[in-house]
Parts: C-alpha cells; structure tokens; sequence
C-alpha cells in the first residue's frame, strides 16, 4: 500500500491501494508479470475445469481413486501416526499415509482436534492476513461481446453497498470473450467480482434469514446490471442467465477459513516463506496447498504437494521420479 501511495494518477493510486492487492507485497505482482512474461503462467482455455480434469485423468490413470462429495471430519491416530480418515457418514477409510489439502483450520484444529499444535500456525491464524472473501455476479449475455476488453475495472459514480461493512467504489468486470467453451456462439459469458470481509454477516444471513439471505443476493445482481447498462445501454436485456454467489457459498463449497479466496495473502511480512508440512509429534501426515505456502493459487498447491511426495519417497525409501504424461523422465532423485 505504501508504494502504491507514490502514484500520482487517481486509477493507478487506487489499483495499487485497493482491496487485497494493497496489501500484497509489491515482488509478488513483479513475480506474476515475470512468470506471464516467460510463458511461465497464463489462463487455460476452458478454464479451472480443463487442469482438474487433466489431473484427474492423470491420477486415474497411475491407479488413483477419487471419492467425491465425502467430507473427512476427523483425521484417525493411532498412537501418534495418522492411520486413515473417517468420513461424515461415519466410514473409516485407512490410509498408510494422510495428506491433507483441505482448509488449515479445519485441519488443525478440527480434523485433528488441536491435538498437535504448532506455534507456527497459531501464530498465523492468529497475526498473517487472508485473502477476503468475495460474492461473484455470473451472467449469462445472449450477446457477442467480442469487441469488449476482457477485463475492466469500472470506477463508480457511487459506491456499491455489498454488505454492512462493505461499500466498492470499483467494479471489476471479467468478460469471457477470450474462451469459446464458456457459451455458445453469440453468446458471452460475465462475472463481477465483489470482495468482502465481512463473511460472518453473510453466512450468519444466510442461516438464519433465508429469505432476506435470497433478497440481498438479488439486490447485488441488480445493482451490478444497473452498472452494466449504465455503461453499455442495452446491456440488461441480454442477460439470460444470473447466479450470485456469497462467502457463505464459497464456506459451504470449499471449507476456507473466513470463506477466504486463497488463503495467506503473500504480504512484505510473510514473505515467501511456507509454513511446516508436518507437525512435531505425528507420523505419516503432511499439509500441502495454500495454507502451507502463501500467495495461495494452483502453483502453491503443486509445489507444495510436490514437496511432501518427495518427503515421503525419502522416508519410505522409494526412488522419487517426475514423468510427463507421455512416460518420459523429467526429473529423478534416485
């Protein structure tokens, strides 16, 4: 936020100030440049969709199985080594090992009960920032807008009230023209991208107030197409389709902490430093994802996950190899 201070342009100030870029280390967006620059990073055609179902592929491929829509609510110990998960219906599935990708909190201090802790942790979930949180406005435009820019951020006459807590004075704006497999010709995909921290207010809403929780998601869409058509008149006729989604739906779907968006915001005081992927006391477990390394992301999942593999490949004395797709060796500690 402090270099960002030094813009003199209003927009440029406001970029570099807002929302949770302000608070991101200024290397980490001169890194993102510099892996989009070398090829390094970019956006896959078909979106996150297209890289889980290559994985998936992958991993089906090598003899993996994937159980889907079985929450895990408690990590099983035996005498200090994590034996399997239990799930909850209440089956037990065994495990030699337990990796856990999923939310760190939870894991923590759920799964495991807050039975090892780690100062470590405790002291991020206690003092290190999260990415907000955020409602997602997708619309569905029978209409080519091919001739738009793909991204904008639209300063507003007004701000836009999300919340108590929460008023926008920008509007960022992700038009899907760049991918053919997100609607049928002729047609355009749209979301608009809302953050917010106040994620207690709209999962306490959405609990106990039903049909305001309905009202207020309704309320978003409107004034996000009322911003719409004010820019481009004619726009709120093409709208086919809308879907608002709230911190209580990213909590509900993914588990995140605080419904965050990416976990630890890679900030000047965490640095690129990562948390332990183990924890002193108990055997054949590992954390890997975004809240083991911050900045969050694809990448921090993969490098992460990478690292515990090898870890585990060292422990049970197992030859660690990397292989493409098509079975070459990319990379081998034998």
């Amino acid at each position: 936020m402090t270099y960002g201070q030094r813009f003199q342009h209003p927009l440029l100030r406001r970029f570099f100030t807002g929302g949770a870029t302000g608070g991101l280390s200024a290397l980490a967006l001169v890194m993102s440049l510099a892996w989009m620059s070398g090829r390094n990073a970019g956006y896959a055609i078909g979106g996150s969709q297209a890289l889980i179902r290559l994985i998936v592929e992958r991993f089906a491929a090598l003899g993996g199985h994937i159980r889907f829509d079985a929450k895990v609510v408690r990590i099983c110990i035996e005498n200090d080594v994590a034996t399997g998960v239990e799930l909850e219906s209440g089956e037990i599935i065994s495990a030699d090992w337990v990796i856990s990708a999923a939310d760190g909190h939870a894991t923590l201090y759920d799964m495991l009960g807050g039975r090892y802790s780690d100062a470590a942790f405790d002291n991020a979930f206690a003092n290190y920032e999260t990415f907000p949180s955020y409602l997602q406005v997708s619309l569905g435009m029978a209409r080519d807008l091919s001739q738009e820019p793909s991204y904008l951020v639209l300063a507003l006459d007004a701000p836009i009230e999300v919340d108590p807590q929460t008023r926008l004075e920008e509007l960022p704006v992700r038009i899907f023209n760049f991918d053919p497999t997100f609607a049928p010709l002729g047609k355009t995909a749209v979301t608009c991208f809302l953050q917010t921290r106040n994620f207690t207010w709209w999962a306490d809403l959405q609990r106990d107030d039903p049909p305001r929780y309905l009202t207020e998601k309704q309320r978003i869409a409107d004034a996000v197409v009322t911003i719409l058509e004010h820019r481009r008149p004619g726009f709120s006729s093409a709208v086919e389709v809308i879907d608002v989604s709230t911190p209580a739906t990213i909590m509900r779907l993914t588990g995140n902490w605080q419904g965050s968006m990416e976990g630890w915001l890679m900030t000047p005081g965490t640095g690129f430093g990562s948390l332990p992927q183990t924890l002193f006391g108990l055997e054949h477990f590992a954390m890997v994802g975004q809240w083991v390394q911050p900045g969050g992301g694809l990448p921090s999942g993969l490098m992460t996950a990478r690292a515990a593999m090898h870890a585990i490949c060292r422990q049970d004395h197992v030859a660690f190899r990397l292989e493409s797709s098509a079975g070459g060796v990319v990379a081998s500690n034998e």
